[in-house]
């Protein structure tokens, strides 16, 4: 028996396989945003699928938005009504028609629909192009239930925080399965901290004070506008210039408006680099104010007040009234009466270098320390994962080193150190990488031996040379690299350093380089390096968010303004970075000058070792 296709089929199956060839072949990456839609008017047609429709229907009314729907089946119009009676959702019992998307919409838009999702069946498929190339005409964004060819946007698998914090993670998978992009959201939802949405009404809160209550007489003015958007203050969220984060800041020449400006760099900066957890209970206090004062002093006296005695913050209990918790800030040192001398006698001090960031990089002897101590005081950019080493109810003192303060936030530690000592504490001084390379160990050692406490050092691993071996980068290398050196990209003050001669068979890093890329640079060049010299920005060497980028010497600073900075981060230059990498991936030509590698390939290993340290 012969079946013979109607012209009608036969049409459905040609456009279906031109559809899916076109699709196939699509390699461009969807842009994902936030939509506000607030009174708008999203048309729903068809309910071939209930749970889809009512899903639709529900995700339209959470973002303020009303709906329309058209062309259901009698069951599920019944259905829909009572589930959503009362709410903004008009139903209408007939066909749908081509006209509908041009006098359904608003009156402010000439009646035109927002949006458009469709859910018809497969016998549908000719009505379904229809209203996909009219909706394309009338540029209506459009999304068809299980039908990518014929959808201008698609949904994500969307995390909405039940705190009501405003918090929302979408996942999609672009149709290579939406079983998936649910996996993956909960994967990452189950490791948020527990008290997440305290911590992003706390960021906005704080936010809000600072913008509106510090800066009230420049709010409207140029410099809020464009400098809060720099420090990630504002609604895009995903293009503010992070390459500004760590902005050099010339600590005693702060103009008034950068004084005005220094607590919300703080902010932003704290946002960035300490634990996530520890962001719920963070004050306004916390963000020293005695600090601004203090500038706001040597601004109008022309002088540094070095050595000026500052009172440590209190950060007794805190009460939540959403929660009724009281817990203890981990950002702050408690009151010299909390803190209960050692009953044999004298306190201890020891210098610890924490390594680059990675939990396996920790020495035995670190972690010994970190586990015994009575007061810690951490450098800022100590990570994360280290930072959840420390036992419960051990009192840590991050340091409050950000632009236009390293300074007196040095002195302050050096202040709570002799106070611990003086209570008879273990005192354990937490640093990043190694305590004698750029971590001004030798002047903290020379400081504690002065007033009678000789400290313990222990070595750490520097990011220096951690950062080339995480980077597949063999900092020497028979006939490429015969010789390592360790520079500093920032000098005293802020001052640029002494550049060293250009020698190709040397593999160069410079530490606390990238936030002057374009000063340093020029630098080199002039002083008659390689401007096509292979370099290396590597940040956040051996965290999870570990990232290494790959490009010449002369296209540094553009590089890093394009990608944005995830502090600390280092640059390395020299021939060694392309022994081992993949000749294709380094072929800059054009507007291709860089190539980025994102995340630490050993994280497994990484979480038995966590593991194993927590046991």
């Amino acid at each position: 028996m012969m079946f013979k296709s109607s012209p009608q089929v036969k049409d459905i199956l040609e456009l279906m396989s031109v559809q899916l060839e076109t699709f196939s072949e699509q390699q461009y990456t969807p842009l994902i945003t936030g939509l506000k839609s607030v009174g708008e008017v999203f048309l729903l047609i068809g309910t071939q699928s209930y749970n889809v429709s009512q899903s639709r229907i529900k995700s339209v009314l959470g973002a303020g938005a009303s709906c329309v729907v058209v062309n259901s089946n009698d069951e599920h119009l019944k259905q829909l009504s009572v589930k959503f009676q009362n709410q903004d959702v008009v139903l209408l019992d007939r066909e749908f028609q081509l006209s509908d998307l041009t006098s359904l919409g608003r009156s402010k838009v000439g009646r035109i629909v927002d949006r458009v999702f469709v859910n018809l069946g497969a016998e549908d498929s000719l009505l379904i192009r229809d209203i996909f190339e009219q909706c394309e005409k009338l540029r209506i964004p459009i999304n068809t239930h299980q039908r990518p060819e014929f959808s201008t946007f698609s949904m994500c698998s969307t995390y909405n925080d039940p705190g009501n914090s405003g918090l929302q993670i979408a996942i999609t998978t672009n149709g290579q399965g939406c079983l998936l992009a649910n996996r993956i959201k909960r994967e990452i939802v189950s490791k948020l901290p527990i008290n997440i949405s305290k911590v992003v009404k706390n960021m906005g809160h704080l936010r809000e004070r600072i913008i509106y209550e510090d800066h009230s007489q420049i709010i409207h003015s140029h410099f809020l506008s464009n400098d809060l958007q720099e420090l990630g203050f504002g609604i895009d969220e995903d293009t503010w210039e992070s390459h500004k984060l760590n902005k050099l800041v010339y600590e005693f020449k702060v103009t008034k408006k950068q004084m005005q400006m220094k607590r919300s760099r703080w902010l932003s900066q704290i946002m960035e680099y300490y634990p996530l957890q520890s962001l719920a209970e963070l004050s306004v206090d916390q963000l020293a104010d005695q600090y601004q004062q203090l500038s706001q002093n040597s601004a109008d006296n022309g002088t540094k007040t070095a050595g000026t005695s500052v009172q440590s913050s209190t950060s007794g209990p805190v009460d939540d009234s959403n929660t009724g918790d009281s817990t203890r800030s981990p950002l702050t040192v408690t009151e010299s009466e909390d803190l209960k001398p050692k009953k044999n006698g004298k306190g201890t001090i020891s210098l610890v270098g924490s390594g680059p960031g990675s939990v396996s990089m920790l020495t035995i002897g670190a972690l010994h320390e970190i586990k015994t101590a009575d007061l810690i005081l951490a450098d800022k950019l100590v990570p994360e994962k280290v930072l959840q080493l420390i036992p419960q109810g051990t009192e840590t003192f991050i340091a409050r080193k950000f632009p236009g303060n390293a300074e007196r936030a040095q002195e302050e530690l050096l202040e709570k150190g002799l106070n611990g000592l003086q209570k008879g504490l273990k005192v354990v001084r937490l640093k990043q990488g190694d305590p004698y390379i750029f971590g001004r160990g030798g002047e903290e050692f020379l400081f504690f031996k002065s007033h009678g406490y000789t400290p313990l050092v222990l070595p750490g691993l520097s990011s220096a040379l951690a950062a080339t071996v995480v980077s597949n980068i063999p900092a020497t290398q028979r006939d490429v690299a015969d010789q390592v050196l360790i520079c500093t990209g920032t000098g005293r003050k802020g001052a640029l350093p002494a550049i060293p001669e250009y020698v190709e068979t040397r593999t160069t890093v410079f530490l606390m380089a990238l936030h002057r890329a374009q000063v340093l640079v020029s630098a080199l060049i002039e002083k008659g390096w390689d401007e096509n010299a292979p370099a290396a920005i590597v940040e956040r060497a051996s965290c999870p968010d570990q990232r290494i980028t790959r490009t010449l010497l002369k296209d540094v600073p553009q590089t890093i303004e394009e990608i944005g900075s995830r502090p600390p981060g280092l640059l390395i230059v020299g021939r060694a970075i392309n022994v081992l990498t993949d000749p294709e991936v380094l072929n800059f030509s054009g507007s291709n000058t860089y190539h980025i590698e994102e995340g630490y390939e050993h994280l497994g290993f990484e979480d038995n070792v966590e593991a194993l340290v927590s046991t």
